[in-house]
């Protein structure tokens, strides 16, 4: 019996989608071009503002090589914010904080997580796309302890740290409207 020399010693290529919003994806592997389209035994990935310049980039993790980075250049008008959360009564990464960022009528959910994929971190600051919002109305965050705090009013196109203990209940926000 033939047995690999590695667990993940073969190479393929990548292969990327782009989603086309209508239940269906599209490969555009190909026009990426390299390093996507070379060959390589790739068995992880991390995403994550590399540069911070308010995107997400990604990190692959190739088998007794280099990795390989796959920076985006976005040059849309779209807004962002990304959060750094730090625990004090949980745990310092707040690993486990679930937030949910109201903007332009919009709710959308992400969590602090740990790991990702194989060998491999995620950025542990939330990223949020806010398309053509230019201001957050409210930012709520369920800590890991039970904690439950919000933030109103906040700008975008930024990076900002939110500390356990520092916003407010959410229920003074959420008996105030937010003034648009």
């Amino acid at each position: 019996m033939a047995q690999l020399k590695t667990e993940a010693g073969y190479q393929q290529r990548k292969v990327v989608y782009r989603n086309l919003r209508n239940n269906k994806f599209e490969d555009i592997t190909e026009m990426l071009g390299p390093p996507a389209t070379i060959p390589k035994a790739s068995r992880g990935c991390a995403f994550g503002d590399f540069d911070n310049d308010g995107d997400i980039d990604v990190v692959i993790n190739n088998v007794h090589d280099t990795p390989d980075l796959f920076r985006l250049e976005s040059h849309n008008k779209n807004h962002w914010i990304t959060l750094k959360l730090v625990g004090t009564n949980s745990n310092r990464s707040a690993i486990g904080s679930r937030i949910r960022c109201l903007a332009h009528g919009e709710s959308q959910y992400q969590e602090v997580r740990g790991g990702g994929s194989y060998i491999s971190q995620n950025d542990l600051r939330v990223h949020f796309g806010l398309g053509n919002a230019t201001i957050i109305d409210r930012l709520e965050v369920r800590w890991p302890n039970g904690l439950e705090e919000g933030w109103a009013s906040l700008s975008v196109d930024r990076f900002l740290t939110l500390k356990e203990g520092g916003g407010r209940a959410l229920t003074d926000l959420r008996e105030k409207p937010v003034a648009r």
